[in-house]
């Protein structure tokens, strides 16, 4: 089994994404790995788990969007946007009008300011701010640039509407079910919250943790290869050009082995004889160098 890459997880609630990390490493045996975007213990759904050298991977799939199936109650608000807060204000027998809430949805499929829940990883003076607020500090969220790509409502009642988006990475749901709210006037948070797709993949694809041990030991293949994880050019080069990425030098057209038409200033995965990666090289060509190492990998 490969211990280099990405292992595809569906969260069950009740735990962090920390410790969906620590199982899988665990399981594995392996001693390094880290998840690719949390999820809040009363979430579910993917977490990709990148384990070894796949945990440098991340820079390079940050362009891949996230989707969620949601469910937004609007008869109250609380401090955490989500159904695991405090309640701060109360809005019974609210009934609220889909046609506006598919409005907002319209209205935010571009790019836009989103100002993150107050309990949230962001640091402030190098804590994160959900202690802080735990620790009944003030705290200020910077707000950030998010995109909604697609946004449907699935079913509604009376108070509550159950959505599919489709955003950028570091879009806070809880945020947009707090903004609907806002904008129409109510309360707004997450009652429910699936992650079904992540940096390329899909939670089909993901194991369960309570069945993650028993796969391990069938010997089933569970770590996804770093190289299909990337899904980008690839380019072999000879063991002179092995040995010249392991000691950081320009890589020169002479190492290649194949015929490369990436272009100019584009990334591609640069791998031995044994299509075992080595690094991700920035291609600029130059009086006999092909390009320069973005990052390296020691697999």
């Amino acid at each position: 089994m490969h211990k280099h890459g990405v292992v595809l997880i569906d969260k069950h609630q009740g735990i962090s994404s920390r410790q969906v990390v620590d199982a899988v490493m665990k399981a594995l045996k392996v001693k390094k790995a880290g998840h690719f975007g949390a999820l809040d213990p009363f979430a579910t759904g993917l977490v990709c788990v990148g384990i070894g050298q796949g945990t440098k991977l991340l820079p390079y799939l940050k362009d891949r969007p996230k989707e969620y199936y949601a469910v937004i109650g609007f008869e109250m608000k609380t401090d955490t946007d989500d159904i695991t807060g405090v309640p701060i204000e109360q809005y019974p027998g609210v009934e609220v009008d889909v046609s506006r809430i598919e409005q907002w949805l319209k209205d935010h499929k571009r790019w836009f300011i989103q100002v993150p829940p107050q309990y949230c990883a962001q640091k402030q003076k190098g804590v994160p701010m959900y202690k802080l607020k735990r620790a009944d500090k003030d705290v200020t969220p910077r707000p950030k640039q998010v995109s909604i790509f697609e946004g449907e409502i699935l079913f509604s009642g009376s108070d509550w509407v159950k959505i599919r988006i489709v955003c950028s990475r570091g879009t806070y749901v809880r945020a947009i079910a707090r903004d609907i709210g806002s904008y129409l006037g109510c309360g707004g948070y997450l009652k429910e919250l699936r992650r079904t797709q992540s940096e390329g993949f899909s939670v089909e694809q993901a194991v369960k943790l309570d069945s993650l041990a028993q796969k391990v030991a069938q010997d089933e293949s569970l770590v996804i290869p770093m190289l299909d994880v990337l899904r980008m050019p690839t380019i072999r080069v000879i063991p002179e050009g092995v040995r010249g990425i392991r000691d950081g030098r320009a890589i020169q057209i002479s190492w290649l082995m194949d015929d490369c038409e990436v272009e100019e200033g584009e990334r591609v995965a640069v791998v031995d004889e044994e299509m075992r990666l080595l690094c991700i090289a920035h291609v600029k060509r130059y009086e006999g160098i092909f390009g320069y190492i973005e990052r390296g990998f020691n697999v």
